[in-house]
């Protein structure tokens, strides 16, 4: 297990409490974000205060789940948790540090906690107070380093993002992956683009989907980024996830996905697909969409490229017009 440095984390996080830390299977349908402030409902026989660093919790007959959601809650904590937690309980837990609830409510399961390091909010940025990771206890180590990292891109400033992208690069597994691509949406083009990079390096099926995740980002330049880095993956899949994006809304998008297309390495014979989806966006209502799809047919060329092209029907508007009668030329004189 890879185990970052003293100096390494207290540059970056204060690591609050450690507990044996152990990982069964990954149940992403519990995954619960919480954050600080009175819930708007509490089960019936349930009740946690948190006041000057202190917790306090009254629960009868209370599932778990429950216990653990409330107090993430009051101690503006995200909570992340890889086991189910239905089991009802009953605690009295009178003013005790939060390390110490903690270690009752959650007995019999592993957890680390994360917090953050002091000053970290003078830093200007929006950062979320702690992190809670909860575990079953199981056959293998939880990978915790990476989870360490994974906070990072909540909590970190520029430079400590880009340290965590360089290690979970050299990790590799898919755990790494699922922490990368918290990156891709960062406020930082360097920190997204050095994320894309790191997912390419990667190279797996699930690094590539994570790329594709962010074609539907909300933001347009992440999605632009993310067509990018798809065209330098396999051809067949790649083409798959970029001929989505071109029924993007904002036309910029769609151009560099057109673009994109035609890097797409597909070997000897043009694909199919990519051409079909070419030839569509010949009938964009942008003109800039048009004149890219020309450029990229005529790029990748071929008998299939130039039948599209013949089977466009004249362009109103003239440059776009002009593009077209040269390509054309251009793969005629090719054959």
């Amino acid at each position: 297990m890879v185990v970052v440095s003293k100096s390494t984390k207290t540059r970056m996080l204060k690591r609050a409490i450690c507990f044996p830390l152990w990982a069964g299977p990954l149940l992403f349908g519990g995954l619960a974000p919480t954050f600080g402030g009175m819930s708007e409902a509490l089960e019936e026989g349930l009740s946690v205060e948190f006041n000057d660093g202190l917790v306090s919790v009254l629960a009868h007959d209370v599932p778990r789940q429950d216990v653990i959601r409330e107090v993430a809650a009051q101690c503006d904590l995200r909570l992340v948790q890889y086991v189910s937690l239905e089991r009802s309980i009953s605690l009295d837990i009178g003013a005790q540090p939060l390390h110490v609830a903690l270690a009752e409510i959650l007995e019999g399961e592993s957890y680390q906690l994360y917090q953050a390091m002091s000053g970290a909010q003078d830093r200007g940025s929006d950062v979320i107070p702690g992190t809670l990771w909860v575990f079953s206890e199981g056959s293998s180590v939880a990978p915790a380093a990476t989870l360490f990292l994974e906070a990072v891109f909540y909590q970190g400033d520029f430079q400590e993002k880009k340290e965590a992208i360089r290690e979970l690069r050299r990790l590799g597994n898919t755990e790494a992956v699922r922490a990368l691509s918290l990156a891709l949406s960062d406020d930082s083009q360097t920190i997204r683009n050095t994320a894309f990079e790191a997912l390419e390096s990667i190279a797996s099926q699930e690094a590539l989907a994570a790329i594709a995740s962010a074609v539907m980002d909300s933001d347009p330049r992440v999605r632009g980024e993310a067509i990018a880095a798809l065209a330098a993956g396999d051809g067949e899949t790649s083409a798959r996830y970029l001929t989505l994006a071109l029924n993007d809304p904002d036309p910029r998008v769609r151009v560099t996905a057109i673009e994109a297309l035609a890097d797409v390495p597909f070997g000897s014979v043009p694909s199919e697909q990519a051409v079909a989806a070419l030839s569509r966006a010949l009938k964009d209502d942008n003109s800039d969409v048009r004149m890219q799809a020309i450029e990229s047919l005529e790029e990748i060329g071929g008998e299939v490229a130039f039948q599209t092209l013949t089977q466009a029907r004249s362009d109103e508007d003239s440059d776009v017009a002009d593009s077209l009668d040269e390509s054309l030329l251009l793969l005629k004189n090719r054959k």
